[in-house]
């Protein structure tokens, strides 16, 4: 007796956690396309980029598919403001030829113009010696639709679900805003000027790491491949994994960043998955690891280009001595199975997860196997007891 009371005690503590850890994601799950994400729709948005971009292509001006290191702006209607971006096009280009193009998002504090000129403008340099175009817009005033922070990076669910619960009318405006801006921008140069479709690439450190994950899913159709940089800002739930499953990934990191076991464990988790990701850390800490890694992301972004209708094979590098390796064939048999995090232990965050699927929050394509800890087809109160009676047996 003792034994059944233990377990409802504990079936109601598991249930009380997943209402206050899962309400804002039920609420993703059926208005939010990304949980942690803006309620933004994303083709009827690019649909109103369109039109912006054709409504003020003006090709008797003298910008009009211009050369070189250029700022420019535009009138954001919907912020009642005028954004800047900075453009960049190889002075060599022949005016006719179709372009590659790379757009990166800036990190936090920064603006469009922050990165591209440090370190003797080393990013523009890469780009004109690669025979890019790079745009970079501001992305307004927000994180370009994605509200994760260095407080929830891959692999901390409850940290991203206390996020969501504290968006308000205003920042969901603001973050709007700052996707809006990134999509009219892209829009804008693919309008003016004849871009390589096979051959767009997506990058950004820290904040613009975050975007470029949300970015990159969200609007998956634009890109080739992506490149984050020090910023794991992303869930393994309530993101469209499916969007990303064929499109070649690098994640770079700095040995001294705050992110670095958050990009770990997401390389590892992605490997695991069979994503076609790279992995690279370098000897650095996070603002230091931008000039480090920036000559490998150019010369990855042109690997993807070697054969555009076949995406070129990705081999995931070796992962570092510290790295956490998660064996399946090191792991007990029942572990295997509800170790959902994949973090090598059964703790509160499986608990979560399995609440969260319960609650029928949206998650990446499988979730439903994943979580189906008895195989009767379905989430329900018998996963949960499955999973909270081994994590009691180990507390």
């Amino acid at each position: 007796m003792k034994k059944v009371l233990y377990y409802l005690f504990t079936l109601l503590l598991i249930l009380t956690l997943s209402v206050m850890f899962t309400t804002v994601f039920i609420q993703a799950a059926s208005e939010r396309s990304i949980s942690f994400g803006t309620t933004l729709n994303a083709e009827a948005q690019i649909r109103a980029s369109q039109t912006l971009a054709k409504s003020i292509a003006n090709p008797s001006s003298s910008q009009w598919q211009a050369k070189g290191d250029q700022h420019r702006t535009y009138f954001f209607s919907e912020a009642n403001t005028i954004e800047r971006y900075r453009l960049c096009v190889p002075a060599n280009w022949d005016g006719k030829s179709k372009l590659p193009l790379v757009m990166f998002l800036h990190g936090a504090g920064n603006d469009e113009s922050s990165y591209l000129d440090q370190n003797n403008k080393q990013m523009i340099n890469l780009a004109m010696q690669h025979g890019y175009i790079l745009v970079s817009p501001i992305g307004h005033t927000g994180a370009y639709g994605n509200f994760l922070r260095l407080s929830a990076p891959f692999g901390k669910p409850a940290e991203a679900a206390a996020l969501m619960a504290q968006v308000t009318a205003d920042s969901e405006r603001t973050n709007e805003l700052s996707e809006m801006d990134v999509i009219n921008v892209l829009e804008i140069i693919l309008n003016e000027y004849p871009i390589d479709t096979e051959a767009v690439f997506l990058t950004g450190h820290s904040m613009g790491s975050g975007g470029t994950w949300y970015i990159g899913g969200k609007y998956s159709k634009y890109w080739t491949a992506i490149a984050p940089m020090s910023g794991p800002f992303v869930q393994e739930t309530g993101y469209p994994w499916d969007n990303v499953r064929n499109m070649p990934i690098f994640i770079t990191e700095g040995t001294q960043a705050p992110s670095l076991s958050a990009s770990r464990l997401l390389n590892t988790w992605m490997t695991n998955k069979g994503y076609r990701n790279e992995y690279k850390e370098v000897n650095a800490d996070h603002p230091g690891m931008v000039p480090l890694v920036l000559p490998d992301v150019f010369n990855f972004f042109d690997r993807c280009r070697t054969s555009p209708t076949t995406p070129p094979t990705v081999t995931p590098t070796s992962k570092p001595a510290s790295t956490p390796t998660l064996s399946p064939t090191s792991m007990p048999t029942a572990e295997k199975s509800i170790d959902l995090d994949h973090n090598g232990v059964i703790n509160m965050s499986d608990v979560i997860l399995v609440a969260k699927a319960f609650n029928k929050v949206k998650g990446s394509t499988g979730y439903i196997e994943a979580y189906d800890l008895n195989s009767d087809g379905a989430i329900n109160i018998a996963d949960i007891i499955i999973i909270a009676a081994k994590f009691n047996t180990i507390l």
